[in-house]
């Protein structure tokens, strides 16, 4: 009832706060290195560069580099063709995102850009995203995140279920923390990062969710990560049980593992220092998996009930009743959810046929729980 009540409470103040769609205007101040760490991307990348080619930003300021990190295919010969600076990194024992970012991102500093903006390989930013980063840098934020968006929502029931829980988290998750300044977390694409930032705090982030391991880096050292969310990075979520299954086994397993290993500082940080944002950055961890809570509230649920077969009484009944309003609760999140993504007939029909998809990445979750990730870093396949 407790997370409940805490994931309430910030869709209310998301509900009552609008959103600030200004592009703000003002003096260009900022240059900015557009950073896309790449593993055989060559069938994807290509939107990526055309989307960057078109920001509405000074072609002196921005900077494109492209991470080819261990490619064996064309990847290089697209990046080149589309006018990116190439950094080619091989390494076979040192694989994934993190380990790409902390090789290249020294030597795109060494070139004097003022800010870095990291994207994946496979996704497409708003045209006005360097007019309104270079705004907030000028107001002093310094490390801030945009609104990752699911690209193929209309798809089939299980990217329009993605694209719900993706929606729910930024809308009436992160948006809100942001506005109340609470602990925000870096969701690895649509990424600013000042140049000071990085040079205080080198990347050394390496592990299977590296953006979560860098924002409690920063969050630790008192440095707040601003959400935008009037810009969107739109990216296509897994279509396939396949594809599913490869991405959420390595974001559960290595958000478990993060759990376990940051977690208990950051709440024994937040004690010592009495930082509330600290515990909040725990709780986060905590909560921002759905599965997990899922799973929390469908045991609840069940002891609930079997509190009130065995041994009814006036406990048991307050027991059952708090679930019941906590399912309501959580009915009435998911419904702001389902009319703030936006309603149509196609997906009302996707959303009708979406219980085996649930009960499919529930699976999926356990699944990982168990192996808690699996072995290491996989890329996910991608659609061709």
């Amino acid at each position: 009832m407790l997370v409940c009540l805490y994931h309430l409470c910030l869709m209310l103040v998301a509900l009552v706060f609008r959103r600030n769609n200004n592009h703000y205007a003002g003096d260009l101040r900022h240059s900015f290195a557009i950073v896309i760490p790449a593993h055989n991307e060559e069938s994807t990348i290509a939107g990526t560069l055309e989307s960057c080619a078109a920001l509405d930003y000074p072609a002196g300021e921005k900077t494109v580099y492209v991470i080819a990190d261990n490619c064996s295919d064309g990847t290089i010969e697209v990046a080149q063709q589309h006018g990116a600076a190439c950094l080619v990194r091989r390494d076979e024992t040192r694989l994934g995102k993190g380990y790409a970012l902390e090789w290249a991102l020294p030597q795109v500093l060494a070139n004097g850009h003022d800010a870095i903006l990291i994207l994946d390989a496979d996704c497409e930013i708003d045209a006005k995203s360097l007019l309104v980063f270079n705004a907030h840098l000028a107001n002093g934020r310094q490390v801030l995140q945009a609104n990752y968006a699911v690209a193929n929502p209309d798809h089939n029931p299980r990217t329009y279920l993605l694209a719900l829980a993706n929606t729910l988290e930024n809308e009436f998750f992160y948006a809100p923390k942001s506005k109340l300044n609470m602990a925000v977390f870096l969701r690895g694409t649509g990424m600013v990062l000042h140049g000071d930032v990085l040079a205080e705090f080198p990347w050394r982030a390496r592990s299977i969710v590296e953006d979560a391991e860098y924002s409690c880096q920063l969050l630790q050292h008192g440095r707040r990560i601003a959400f935008v969310p009037e810009i969107k990075v739109t990216s296509p979520f897994p279509e396939e049980s396949g594809q599913l299954a490869v991405q959420r086994t390595r974001w559960i397993g290595g958000a478990v593992k993060s759990l376990a290993s940051l977690a208990p500082r950051m709440i024994w940080l937040g004690f010592r220092n009495r930082e509330i944002a600290l515990f909040d950055a725990a709780l986060t961890m905590m909560i921002v998996s759905r599965p997990l809570i899922i799973a929390e509230f469908a045991l609840a649920l069940s002891l609930a009930a079997i509190c009130w077969a065995i041994a009814p009484g006036s406990w048991s009944i307050l027991l059952l009743t708090v679930c019941l309003l906590a399912a309501a609760g959580y009915a009435a999140y998911v419904l702001a959810g389902i009319v703030r993504l936006g309603i149509s007939p196609r997906r009302l029909g996707l959303l009708a046929s979406s219980p085996i998809q649930i009960v499919e990445y529930l699976l999926i979750s356990l699944r990982s729980l168990i192996r808690l990730g699996g072995d290491g870093w996989q890329r996910t396949p991608r659609t061709k």
